[in-house]
């Protein structure tokens, strides 16, 4: 793929580590993305879905239900309408040493910058996706 290709077909990849997933559901694709197995983010994960058929993935992510303080990304910067390329999802399992490790959920955004969500975390995150959900009714980061 050249690059004018890529710019003006939005391209968004997911990948589930755990069940060797990797799909680019770029532009009009017809290939739903898989949910979770373990039932976490399932409405992010619908709503991620959505997106993806219109377009670039857009979200903005809050660390409380009234949208007024936004979470930041590994730069340090907000996350205020930023375009996702890109989400990882790591399964929660038990290392060598026989700790639980939680699952994670990891955003990508333009820039190359993340934002990571482990699952005991949820409730403390909501977002809002362009095109997709209300502004004024923030979905839980679930």
């Amino acid at each position: 793929m050249n690059s004018e290709f890529l710019t003006s077909n939005p391209h968004y990849i997911i990948t589930h580590h755990f069940f060797d997933l990797n799909r680019d559901l770029s532009g009009n694709s017809s290939i739903d993305i898989p949910s979770l197995n373990n039932g976490e983010y399932e409405q992010f994960m619908k709503d991620v879905n959505n997106a993806v058929r219109m377009g670039e993935l857009r979200i903005s992510i809050y660390t409380d239900p009234s949208g007024i303080n936004f979470a930041l990304d590994t730069n340090g910067n907000p996350i205020n309408n930023r375009i996702v390329t890109a989400t990882s999802y790591v399964y929660a399992y038990v290392d060598f040493s026989g700790n639980f490790i939680e699952g994670v959920l990891t955003c990508v955004f333009d820039d190359e910058s993340r934002f990571s969500n482990y699952d005991i975390n949820n409730s403390a995150y909501w977002y809002f996706i362009n095109g997709v959900s209300d502004p004024n009714n923030l979905q839980q980061y679930t």
